[in-house]
């Protein structure tokens, strides 16, 4: 599953997704949500963690 793969890949790099990141994750991953969606969801992650 999409969801899964995603949270152990952000494990690996000691991230973790907030409650409403995981929710917008799953909509992207049941076709609920537009893929710019999901695209800003990524920014905002790479932005959050620039550490990383």
């Amino acid at each position: 599953m999409l969801l899964d793969e995603v949270k152990a890949t952000l494990a690996m790099e000691n991230l973790t997704l907030s409650e409403e990141q995981e929710k917008l994750l799953q909509s992207y991953a049941n076709g609920e949500c537009s893929f710019e969606q999901f695209q800003e969801l990524v920014n905002k992650l790479l932005k959050e963690n620039k550490a990383a």
